[in-house]
């Protein structure tokens, strides 16, 4: 078992892929087909089940790219689960310390590395000697979303296991009481890439469009998310409409 995205980031380049809300197979797969080298599902925020994620992920691997999700809560048993059905990775959610951290790792760890158990899922499917392989190809993804999770930054990025660190600029701004953009949210967000230089792990971000993600990536984003399916929809919809009634 091989992940193209651990592959890219250990070469120094950036990873560009992209977002899931509409829940849609379908979106998935005019996604993948268009050349991004990975998406994740957003379980967190929009009506994935287990059922569906699993469906969308074999939309993602028909066209060659890799399969992620958010999850909706730190339980090893959901970890389990979302990872037996062929998730390469997995983006936590408010993370806030390296502690948490640490058990979401081991999680997604087969032992001895880990705590996730052995069971006969889908996973099986992706290469014959998964359960010797996986635990060196699954990524572990923390998302840090509040203040506290920044002053962490560099602890998070440093617990072992833990192979990508990704913000979530929303809910931070929220949780500062301030606007994206703001002087102290932007301060925030680059403290979190110092953080995560100082531990040698990539890390990453959202970004709206394209002029977004190349900035992020010259100031030294790697792992970059760029808009979403739902997002794409209404940017090209807007336009159109617009265009057609100027």
């Amino acid at each position: 078992m091989e992940n193209p995205i651990r592959e890219t980031l250990s070469r120094g380049e950036s990873s560009v892929g992209s977002w899931l809300n509409l829940a849609s197979p379908l979106a998935a797969e005019v996604l993948a087909s268009v050349g991004f080298p990975w998406i994740a599902v957003d379980a967190e925020h929009s009506p994935f089940d287990l059922d569906l994620i699993t469906q969308t992920f074999r939309a993602i691997e028909a066209r060659g790219s890799i399969p992620l999700v958010r999850t909706w809560d730190h339980d090893p048993v959901t970890v389990a689960r979302l990872l037996d059905a062929g998730a390469y990775g997995i983006v936590f959610p408010h993370v806030s310390t390296p502690e948490e951290a640490e058990k979401l790792a081991k999680a997604m760890r087969y032992p001895p590395q880990g705590t996730r158990s052995v069971g006969s899922g889908r996973c099986n499917l992706i290469s014959p000697d998964y359960r010797t392989t996986a635990n060196g190809a699954v990524l572990c993804i923390p998302q840090i979303e509040d203040m506290e999770g920044i002053n962490n930054a560099e602890a998070i990025a440093r617990v072992e296991g833990v192979d990508i660190g990704f913000l979530g600029p929303t809910d931070l701004a929220f949780s500062m009481g301030v606007d994206a953009g703001h002087p102290d949210h932007e301060g925030a967000l680059q403290r979190f890439l110092q953080g995560c230089e100082a531990a040698k792990t990539p890390c990453g971000l959202p970004a709206q469009n394209a002029e977004g993600a190349r900035s992020r990536i010259k100031e030294g984003f790697q792992f970059i998310d760029l808009a979403s399916d739902i997002r794409f929809l209404t940017a090209k919809a807007q336009s159109e409409l617009q265009e057609t009634l100027r």
